[in-house]
C-alpha cells in the first residue's frame, strides 16, 4: 500500500513539474502565444510579448487575434484597445464600427496616455473623417495635453508632420497652432 502511495506522489510530482516547465516555455521562450496551459486565463506578459513580436507585415488575422488576447488579458489598458483598432484598420485600411468602438474605448479608459499618446493621436488624425464628433473632442483634448508635456510634445510634433488626409492634416495644424 505504501509503495502505491509513493508511485502516486511521484506521478503527481512528475506531472506538476512537466506542467511548470510547459508554463515557463509558453510564458518566456515560445515565439507564439499558444495559451494552451493557461486556459481559461490569459497570461498578460506573454500576450504582450506575442503582440510586440509581430512583424510589421504580419497578416491582419494574426494581428487581430493577438490584439484580442491583449484585451482579454488586460481590458483596462487603453493600449490593448488601440491594438484592436489598429488590427481592424489593417484589414481594410479604414476603421470599421468595431475599430471605431475600440478606439473610443481606449479614450474612455484614459484621455491621456503619455506612452502611446503620439501614436494614438496620429492614428486618430489619419482616420479623422471616420471619427464621431465626441471622439474627435477626446482626441483634441489628449492632443492639447500632449503638446504641453515636455516628453511627449517632440514625438507628437514629429508624428503630426506625417498625418494623412486633408481633414486630419487640418486638425494637426490646428493642434500645433494651439487652437
Amino acid at each position: 500500500m505504501s509503495n502505491t502511495r509513493a508511485w502516486i506522489v511521484a506521478a503527481a510530482s512528475a506531472l506538476s513539474a512537466a506542467y511548470c516547465v510547459g508554463l515557463l516555455y509558453e510564458g518566456f521562450a515560445a515565439d507564439r502565444y499558444a495559451n494552451l496551459l493557461t486556459v481559461p486565463f490569459v497570461d498578460k506578459p506573454a500576450a504582450e510579448r506575442a503582440y510586440n513580436r509581430l512583424a510589421m507585415n504580419a497578416p491582419a488575422a494574426v494581428r487581430a487575434d493577438a490584439a484580442r488576447r491583449l484585451v482579454e488579458a488586460d481590458p483596462a489598458n487603453p493600449e490593448s484597445w488601440t491594438a484592436v483598432a489598429y488590427a481592424d484598420w489593417m484589414r481594410r485600411h479604414a476603421l470599421s464600427p468595431t475599430g471605431l468602438a475600440a478606439l473610443d474605448r481606449s479614450y474612455e479608459i484614459t484621455f491621456f496616455e503619455p506612452e502611446g499618446a503620439a501614436w494614438r493621436i496620429g492614428f486618430a488624425l489619419d482616420n479623422w473623417t471616420a471619427l464621431t464628433p465626441a471622439l474627435r473632442q477626446q482626441v483634441l483634448a489628449e492632443a492639447r495635453e500632449a503638446v504641453r508635456d515636455p516628453l511627449v510634445a517632440p514625438q507628437l510634433k514629429a508624428r503630426l508632420a506625417h498625418v494623412s488626409g486633408a481633414e486630419g492634416q487640418l486638425a494637426a495644424t490646428l493642434i500645433l497652432a494651439g487652437v
